[in-house]
């Protein structure tokens, strides 16, 4: 049986939010290391001049639909934010029935390679999150990003899953 913590409660002021956001960051992949197969999953660090780490901005907010795509402005999303604890527990509890888990090999711009993505959706909570696997000598896991599924995703979700390597 799935076990999740309850969805954090955010204010309207979310962005005062983001120290007590960090600090559940900070808990689940800082201070005691997140496993996935074995293998530790990776948080870089922040860059300099930087608080948080890139991947906790990404994963606390969505990119701004004002203006043009070279706007890099993220702006708070309430429906990833509240579900934050929920990421270290999806990765952990990826064999669980509710659980939907698969991988698939694509191209990454960053990597400048094709490589594997691991998909966990828990489809009841509209939720997916998704770690990247760079293979060196050994895998090396990191969150590419986690985000909330909304239902006019979901046909698009299910058309990865199907293509993709079930994980169990």
């Amino acid at each position: 049986m799935l076990q999740l913590p309850e969805k954090i409660q955010i204010p309207e002021d979310a962005i005062s939010q983001v120290p007590e956001l960090f600090k559940v960051f900070k808990r689940d992949f800082i201070d005691n290391k997140t496993y996935f197969m074995a293998y530790p999953v990776i948080i870089a660090q922040p860059k300099p001049g930087e608080t948080y780490p890139e991947v906790f901005w990404h994963i606390i907010s969505q990119q701004s639909q004002k203006g043009s795509k070279s706007n890099n402005t993220r702006l708070i999303d309430y429906k990833r934010a509240k579900r934050l604890c929920w990421i270290k527990p999806i990765i952990q509890q990826y064999k669980d029935e509710q659980i939907t888990s698969w991988r698939a090999k694509e191209f990454d711009k960053n990597a400048g390679k094709e490589i594997y993505k691991y998909y966990f959706w828990y489809k009841e909570g509209k939720f997916i999150v998704i770690l990247k696997c760079i293979e060196t000598k050994t895998k090396k896991f990191f969150i590419a990003t986690s985000f909330y599924v909304f239902d006019n995703n979901v046909t698009y979700y299910e058309g990865l899953y199907s293509n993709g390597e079930k994980l169990i």
